[in-house]
């Protein structure tokens, strides 16, 4: 399947967003108790969406993670997590909408760089993923799925062989990849090209 990498990559990538601070945290009639109550359950919820996201229940991923946006309006994760949530849904414009939206809100973080560069591939945007798979690798030079996707961009633009240079780039940061690679459409047309046949053991 073309996103069978999404699950590795989220586990990999979703888990590690950056803390947003809630509007609780910055009000001073609030009690740390109630700061603290009101910032866990908000994680509670984007803890849920990312798992219902990387198991591929992208309605539950929706709600969740708009119950954290309810709950703070400038909760960037939330935002980033709906919107892949919601491109792969099926709704390219709208997942874009979130994805950037948590980039006004965070613009530091990483895993929702990596999210911006998969709803804009869903959209067929191929050039504008590949920029953004470029700004997670400047932040996580060996981040695979950034050099992965590099890869299969080549590959569905027709440029074997960046494609294979980028291919080769990221089984030497994780030889898993392999069989990723063997499997999905993305490199269909290269099962007879002798350089990925070795380089995914095919």
């Amino acid at each position: 399947m073309k996103y069978i990498l999404l699950c590795v990559c989220l586990l990999s990538l979703l888990g590690c967003g950056t803390d947003t601070k809630t509007q609780q945290d910055t009000k001073p009639t609030t009690t740390a108790h109630e700061q603290t109550k009101t910032s866990q359950d908000q994680d509670e919820h984007v803890i849920a969406a990312k798992q219902a996201l990387s198991s591929g229940d992208y309605t539950k991923a929706i709600e969740e993670a708009t119950t954290a946006i309810k709950a703070n309006a400038n909760n960037a994760e939330a935002y980033s997590v709906r919107g892949f949530a919601t491109a792969l849904n099926g709704d390219t414009a709208k997942g874009l909408a979130d994805t950037k939206k948590a980039y006004d809100l965070d613009p530091n973080n990483v895993a929702n760089f990596y999210n911006m560069a998969m709803v804009y591939k869903l959209q067929g945007q191929l050039n504008d993923s590949k920029e953004w798979f470029e700004k997670v690798l400047e932040k996580d030079p060996s981040n695979t799925w950034s050099v992965y996707g590099i890869a299969t961009i080549y590959a569905d633009q027709g440029d074997d062989t960046k494609a294979l240079d980028w291919l080769e780039k990221a089984i030497k940061i994780d030889s898993s990849v392999k069989a990723v690679a063997a499997e999905q459409d993305h490199f269909e047309r290269f099962h007879n090209n002798e350089r990925f046949k070795q380089l995914v053991n095919l």
